[in-house]
Order: C-alpha cells, then sequence, then structure tokens
C-alpha cells in the first residue's frame, strides 16, 4: 500500500534582523494626548472658576438670593382650651369673617352667674312678697269701699230726711208767718178806724215777729243741713250730731290708709320689677359669654389663604396661640438680598426685573424698604422666612409696579418661592 502525502502551505521566509545600529518608527497611542485634554479642561474650569468667583459679582446687578413672599395672618385663640373643631385647610382660601375653629374651655369661671342668679332669688321673693301685700290691701280696700258705700248711703239718707223736715217745718213756719202778718195788717187798719185797741195791734206784731224769728232760724237749719249733705255726698263728715264719731270717718280714713299703703307698694314693686328686668339682662349676657368662652368660634378677621394649621383638632392651646398661618396673596412681594458692593446703587424706589420662571417672562418691581439687616419680629410677620444673607449684604423688599398682580404663567401666592432678581 501507498501512502498518500498531502499539500502543505508554504513556511514564511524568515525576516532577517535589522542591522546593528538601525531604529524602528513607533505608532504614537490615542490615549497619549488625553492628559493634556484633561489638564487644559482644569486649567479652563478654573479660569471659569476664578472669573464667575471674583471678577463676575463685581460687574453683575441680580441679587444673589431672591423669594416671593407675603405677609402672614395669625388666626389666634384669645382662650386656653381643647380644639374641638377645625375648619381651615392647608391652601384653602379664608375670608374675613369664617370661623377657623372651636376652642372648648372647661375651666370658666362662673362665680359672676351664681351671684347674679343668687340676687335674682332674693329680688323675686322680695317682690312676690310685696305682690302678696299688694293683693291683700287691694282685697281689704275693696271690702272696706263697699263698707262706706253702704254707711255713706245710710248716712246721707239720713241727712236728707232731717232735711226734709226741715224744709217742712220751714213751710210750716212760712204760712203762719203770712197769716201773722196778715192778721198784724188787719189790726192796723181796725186801730185806725178806732175798732181795736193799740194793745191789740201790738200784739198781733209781736206774734208776728216771734213768727219770724222763727223761720229765720229754720233757714239758718235748712241751710246746715243742706251744706252737711253735700259734705256727706263728697265723705266729708264736720257735723258732730251726724255720725261724726261713727263709722263712717273710721272707714274713711281706714280707706285712706290702704290707698297709702297700695300706692307705696305699687312704686316699691315698679321699682323691683325694674331691677329684675336689668338684673335678668345681666344674667342674659353673663350666659352669654360664658357659652361664648365655653365654646369660643374663633374667625378671620383678614382675607387670605391658609397655609398651616398649627392647631389641629384635640390640641392643647394657651390663650394667643396660633391656631392657623395664613397668606395674605394681595400684598405679594419680593425678598431680594443683594450684596455689600451694590448698596450704593440701591435706593427706594429703584427698579427691579424679576424673572419667576425659565420659561416665563420677567416683571418689573420697585425697592420699597431697604434692611442691612432682619429682626426676628419682622420675620415672623411673613409667611416664609428670609433668605440667607452673608455679612454685608442688603435686603431689599420690593412690590410689583402692577399693584401685586403680576402677569406671570406660574401663580404668584407661593412663599418662599426662589427668583431671579436684577437691578435695572
Amino acid at each position: 500500500m501507498k501512502t498518500q502525502l498531502l499539500p502543505t502551505e508554504p513556511l514564511p521566509k524568515p525576516v532577517p534582523p535589522p542591522p546593528i545600529g538601525e531604529i524602528r518608527p513607533v505608532k504614537p497611542s490615542p490615549l497619549a494626548s488625553l492628559p493634556r485634554v484633561v489638564g487644559y479642561a482644569l486649567m479652563a474650569f478654573v479660569a471659569w472658576l476664578l472669573v464667575s468667583t471674583l471678577f463676575e459679582p463685581w460687574f453683575s446687578t441680580t441679587a444673589t438670593r431672591a423669594i416671593l413672599n407675603a405677609p402672614a395672618i395669625l388666626i389666634t385663640t384669645p382662650i386656653s382650651g381643647t380644639v374641638s373643631a377645625q375648619y381651615a385647610q392647608n391652601g384653602q382660601p379664608i375670608q374675613p369673617g369664617e370661623t377657623i375653629a372651636v376652642v372648648k374651655n372647661t375651666t370658666v369661671a362662673h362665680d359672676a352667674l351664681t351671684t347674679l342668679l343668687t340676687q335674682r332669688l332674693e329680688l323675686q321673693s322680695h317682690l312676690d312678697d310685696l305682690s302678696s301685700r299688694l293683693q291683700a290691701d287691694q282685697r281689704m280696700l275693696d271690702y272696706t269701699n263697699t263698707q262706706y258705700q253702704k254707711y255713706q248711703h245710710a248716712s246721707v239718707a239720713q241727712l236728707q230726711s232731717a232735711y226734709e223736715s226741715v224744709q217742712a217745718q220751714q213751710d210750716a213756719t212760712s204760712a203762719k208767718l203770712e197769716e201773722l202778718d196778715a192778721k198784724y195788717a188787719r189790726a192796723m187798719a181796725l186801730q185806725r178806724d178806732g175798732a181795736v185797741s193799740a194793745a191789740a195791734v201790738e200784739e198781733a206784731r209781736s206774734e208776728a215777729d216771734a213768727a219770724r224769728s222763727e223761720a229765720d232760724a229754720l233757714d239758718q237749719n235748712a241751710q246746715s243741713v243742706s251744706a252737711g249733705v253735700a259734705a256727706a255726698q263728697h265723705g266729708i263728715y264736720v257735723s258732730a250730731g251726724h255720725d261724726s264719731d261713727g263709722q263712717l270717718p273710721q272707714l274713711s280714713q281706714r280707706r285712706a290708709d290702704l290707698q297709702n299703703s297700695i300706692k307705696d307698694e305699687q312704686a316699691q314693686t315698679d321699682a323691683l320689677n325694674q331691677q329684675l328686668s336689668k338684673l335678668s339682662q345681666l344674667i342674659d349676657s353673663e350666659q352669654d359669654r360664658i357659652h361664648a368662652i365655653s365654646d369660643y368660634v374663633v374667625k378671620a378677621y383678614a382675607p387670605g389663604t391658609a397655609q398651616e394649621v398649627v392647631a389641629p383638632v384635640g390640641s392643647q392651646v394657651a390663650a394667643g396661640a396660633t391656631l392657623v398661618r395664613a397668606t395674605d396673596c394681595r400684598k405679594t412681594n419680593i425678598v431680594t438680598v443683594f450684596p455689600a458692593r451694590m448698596a450704593s446703587r440701591l435706593n427706594i424706589g429703584s427698579e427691579l426685573l424679576v424673572r419667576l420662571g425659565d420659561s416665563g417672562r420677567p416683571h418689573r418691581a420697585h425697592v420699597t424698604q431697604l434692611l442691612p439687616k432682619v429682626t426676628e419680629s419682622l420675620q415672623n410677620a411673613y409667611s416664609a422666612p428670609f433668605p440667607y444673607a452673608e455679612d454685608g449684604s442688603v435686603y431689599a423688599l420690593a412690590q410689583w409696579d402692577d399693584n401685586g398682580q403680576p402677569h406671570a404663567d406660574p401663580p404668584t401666592c407661593t412663599p418662599g418661592r426662589s427668583v431671579v432678581a436684577s437691578l435695572l
């Protein structure tokens, strides 16, 4: 058997070694220039940092920091207690007079109300006693009037009967006097004719004079009795012979005493009723006050937007504690911090250009107040804390030129939002 040989590749020709003393060129690596590029970049960054930190601030008119801010509305409670109801919510607008919360206080003192109630009970008791006496005196006066009228009618009837008797006697005496006067006239005529003596004429004259005297006495008696009747009809008794010491004077005096007593008691009743009415008004006012303090309704005193509910339901609060912090969005302004080098260029009324965002257009504002520093009390009057300022920086408070309502794309009532402000 014959063995078949496969064809093989020819072997490479050996490379002859370079001659001694000859140097072959080396191809440069792509990473060889990287350190140089990094060094250039680092030098450029350092240069930009130096320019931006050392030189640019000397030419820039932009504030180092600026935020939107608005005055804070602190809704507080005048009493201590527990918050039993809370109606404010974060971001919710509030109006003046709107109920914000209810604070319940179970330790309200009732001493004044107890004193007033005790005084009213005493006055009511005195008034009831006085009313009872007034009713008793009124009943006694009615009975006395009835008895007095009975006795008065009887006395007047008696006096009228006596007056009628005297009138009858007057009539009889008048008739007798006429007869005796006629007799005396006839006697005078007969004496002129010589029919009778002078003694008969004198006797007739004496009889006529006696009858005339009797008639005069009866007239005086009739006048006295008539006056007594008229006085008795008016309740006056002056004659000792007509029950002056009897029941009628006593009843009349008793009636007068009762009338005076009723008048005094009625005046006292009116005075007590007035005192009781005033006392009841005081009691109602005190009860309303206690009810208002026991469940005190806290209301908003200015319009705004609730920012933070400080005391939720169930919180124990002291008098003067803040229940809700709100923001007065009508007075939104800008708080800016400018470096000390710009202090000479800042004045009241200086114009600023404020940009609320990258996409929004800038709006104009003007400086209203310059502050070298801000006290804690002033910061508490705003909804957001003031931005940090380095030593020597100047706070500039600015307002919008269009009365606080800039036509910005995002809402402006966002206290604490950073903006960009530049001095024009």
